[in-house]
């Protein structure tokens, strides 16, 4: 998909930044020595130029099928929905067609290289897809060179080889500002990931001082009225604050598991064999409120295996697939069934709901951050549930998928192991 990259969907500011973006190197000492590493020297320039007038006629067919080729797959189509985008990139196109055999290779030449690689890395092409590009202009090329009876065959040879010696050269300058552009995203999201890591944990503890605070004092006034007021009280009014008390309490334990999770370093996560029914059902107890609401009937298998992980994060992985399921149930009854299968030292739990479905196009999307399907964009949440579960379960060696389809609900899969992989010699 080689192309200028003006014409690609990029913003105002990457525009901005390829058009300054400095050489690492001096142009013309860098130029020269790959041109005289492929022995690139005039009489391939000349070669070059001579094919000019032999494929200028056929250039919008050409450009026409390649074009029709990428349709044909959903990788690059995805960068293709725009009908002015790809008149311009067929432009675009027909000029970095022409520009390779004009064989000007001087530092305009290298810039405009090295501009390509930066526009396929910021909009995400995969080098194996624009790279095909110069199969497709070789193609092209080599049949076209060698129908033209009025040559010799020295001539065919000659002028193959100095094509294939300047589609190298096309394809070094560009893969080289690929990857110098794609390690550089890289370190970027690395500082900003570990900056949203230090504010997250800030956040993290300050958050958690904020609920206990409320929480205790809840706590401690339920025990003060029971205390000084017990007696006086009917027998199920007791019972009410006493249980109150008791979900304060709990959740100020919960508060304080998820913050020393959320705080640990994942080389030092506490694995250890968890019994799954424990965490599943306090999962479920966190949730029967909503269940009750919603008329949501839940059914777990018996005698739920034992897996290998750390207690808090499965707790948490389940309990969002579980939330997840019911947020979205329309049936009534509602239904979320819960079972297992074990197999090779690993035990694969499906939770599965009568819910609406979900279209196969979206299944991967929805482990996206802050993805949400375009239908139920009413529904209250952030998108980010089954992101944290994947998450979750990935950072446990575990996996987690989903299968649906619409109108017959929705299961999703977690798959854990039941013992540590032993330590390799």
């Amino acid at each position: 998909m080689a192309a200028n990259p003006p014409d690609f969907p990029l913003s105002g500011d990457s525009k901005a930044r390829f058009a300054e973006k400095p050489s690492k190197k001096s142009s013309g000492d860098e130029l020269a020595r790959r041109l005289a590493f492929l022995q690139l020297g005039p009489d391939d320039a000349e070669r070059l130029r001579q094919l000019g007038p032999l494929t200028e006629p056929q250039i919008d067919e050409f450009v026409d099928g390649f074009y029709g080729h990428l349709f044909q797959f959903a990788e690059t189509a995805r960068h293709l929905r725009d009908p002015d985008l790809v008149k311009n990139l067929k432009e675009s196109q027909k000029a970095h067609f022409r520009s390779l055999l004009r064989a000007q290779w001087d530092e305009n030449f290298l810039h405009q290289r090295r501009r390509v690689g930066w526009a396929h890395a910021e909009a995400g092409v995969e080098p194996e897809h624009f790279l095909g590009s110069y199969n497709l202009y070789s193609q092209f090329f080599f049949r076209r060179l060698m129908s033209d009876d009025d040559l010799p065959e020295r001539s065919h040879l000659e002028g193959l080889l100095s094509l294939l010696k300047a589609v190298f050269l096309d394809v070094g300058l560009t893969l080289d500002a690929y990857f110098a552009e794609s390690t550089s995203q890289l370190q970027r999201a690395l500082e900003m990931l570990w900056e949203a890591n230090l504010e997250l944990r800030q956040f993290a503890q300050l958050a958690s001082h904020d609920l206990k605070t409320p929480l205790a004092t809840v706590a401690n006034l339920c025990d003060e009225a029971v205390d000084e007021f017990g007696e006086q009280m009917p027998e199920e009014a007791r019972q009410l604050i006493e249980s109150a008390a008791k979900q304060a309490f709990r959740l100020s334990r919960l508060i304080d598991e998820l913050l020393a999770s959320a705080l640990m370093p994942e080389s030092t996560e506490a694995n250890e064999v968890v019994a799954s029914d424990e965490v599943i059902h306090e999962a479920i107890g966190r949730l029967q409120p909503v269940f009750a609401r919603c008329g949501i009937e839940v059914e777990v298998a018996p005698d739920l295996p034992k897996v290998w992980g750390n207690r808090v994060r499965l707790r948490e992985a389940f309990y969002n697939l579980l939330s997840n399921a019911a947020k979205f149930i329309d049936s009534r009854p509602g239904r979320i069934e819960i079972s297992y299968t074990i197999g090779d030292n690993c035990c694969t739990f499906c939770v599965a709901d009568n819910g609406p479905g979900i279209p196969t196009e979206e299944l991967e999307r929805i482990f996206a951050p802050f993805r949400r399907l375009s239908t139920r964009s009413e529904r209250p949440g952030t998108g980010l549930g089954l992101y944290f579960t994947r998450n979750l379960i990935e950072r446990q060696g575990g996996r987690v998928w989903a299968e649906s389809e619409p109108g017959k609900g929705s299961r999703f899969y977690v798959k854990l192991k039941q013992r540590p992989e032993p330590p390799r010699r």
